[in-house]
């Protein structure tokens, strides 16, 4: 018997968040994000699905967009982070990848490598302070693209530090200083927003628009959960009980004998653990589904396996689904519990987790 612990992954529902993202900015193009293995959901997978729907795609590294084009991938893709070697260029111009610039040395080494592309993007630092050229020399960056005649379009971009913080000033300063640097600039198309600033945030008119986290049914706010945003989750993480036992009063469980029992009490144990990405940090309330009844963790997650107290569940029974996160028990209901983000856990999914696809 194959080990029960499986990732259900709803292409429909990535799709609907999608179109969400669209109709939200109906101006805007949009990329859908799928670096990091698109957030873990399986990005060859996730873009062979979306391929004839999106507008381009977004990853990372040029390793990403291989992957893709190796997969049949046709859509237009863009590296976030540009190019890392010169020997990366010409690999752009024969594959159709677009490009981000941040800096001089990639600047200079698109100018020297004598490649066509179809869209560069030059990044702008407008307050983040991670990537982009800062405003007062974005000038001759702008200039020596435009000049160059190997660029189908040039755009402007940037990244939002605080998008998912709606009392932050941040935002607002930003996009002043995005707007002020884009006026000098303005024939040329924008890109400002990620999912928090797509789902809440006034933005520029048309140009491209990245959803990233949203695409899979996850919310980036901390007050704001998915479901009264109109996303779908993407990923519902599921396993099985795979043994039972009863303990009395007193007794522990687990590593370092982190629970308690507070009287006789049932304990299952659950095929899944930090070994397969599931966050060590999750405390005593961390919620489960039984059954789709309502339970949480007791114990020390370990490597392979998680225990719940089942007391109030008198009817489990070895093989009962358990719902770890996704459909009725959000994502980021689990990393609140383990002092994480939604965001990591999804994406530090590792290969041992069997994945479903769903259309």
């Amino acid at each position: 018997m194959a080990r029960p612990l499986t990732a259900h992954i709803n292409l429909a529902a990535i799709k609907h968040n999608y179109d969400l993202a669209k109709k939200l900015q109906p101006n805007a193009k949009a990329f859908a994000v799928v670096k990091a293995n698109a957030y873990g959901h399986g990005a060859v997978q996730v873009a062979q699905y979306l391929d004839d729907s999106v507008d381009a795609f977004a990853v990372a590294a040029i390793e990403e967009a291989l992957e893709l084009r190796e997969a049949n991938v046709t859509s237009p893709i863009l590296l976030l982070e540009g190019v890392f070697e010169a020997s990366e260029w010409q690999v752009c111009e024969d594959y159709d990848f677009w490009v981000a610039i941040e800096n001089e040395i990639q600047l200079e080494g698109f100018l020297s490598s004598g490649v066509k592309l179809g869209k560069v993007f030059l990044k702008l630092d407008s307050g983040m302070h991670r990537l982009g050229v800062q405003p007062s020399a974005i000038a001759p960056y702008v200039t020596q693209l435009k000049s160059c005649e190997r660029i189908g379009e040039l755009v402007l971009m940037t990244h939002f530090s605080s998008a998912d913080d709606l009392n932050s000033p941040a935002t607002h300063e930003q996009l002043d200083v995005f707007k002020q640097t884009h006026d000098a600039f303005s024939e040329l198309e924008v890109s400002v927003a990620n999912s928090a600033a797509i789902l809440k945030w006034a933005l520029p008119e048309g140009g491209w628009i990245r959803p990233g986290i949203m695409l899979y049914g996850i919310s980036p706010f901390d007050e704001i959960s998915a479901q009264s945003l109109g996303l779908k989750p993407a990923m519902t993480l599921t396993s099985q009980v795979i043994s039972l036992r009863d303990i009395a009063d007193g007794e522990a469980v687990g590593y370092a004998r982190a629970y308690v029992a507070k009287g006789q009490s049932k304990i299952a144990t659950v095929a899944v653990g930090y070994g397969d990405g599931y966050p060590r940090m999750a405390d005593h309330q961390t919620p489960v589904l039984v059954k789709q009844n309502p339970c949480c963790i007791s114990g020390r997650v370990s490597m392979d396996m998680i225990t719940l107290d089942v007391t109030s569940l008198p009817q489990t029974q070895v093989g009962d689904e358990v719902i770890l996160w996704g459909e009725g028990n959000p994502v980021e209901k689990v990393a609140a519990h383990s002092s994480t983000i939604a965001y990591e856990l999804v994406t530090r999914m590792t290969g041992r987790a069997k994945r479903q696809y769903h259309k």
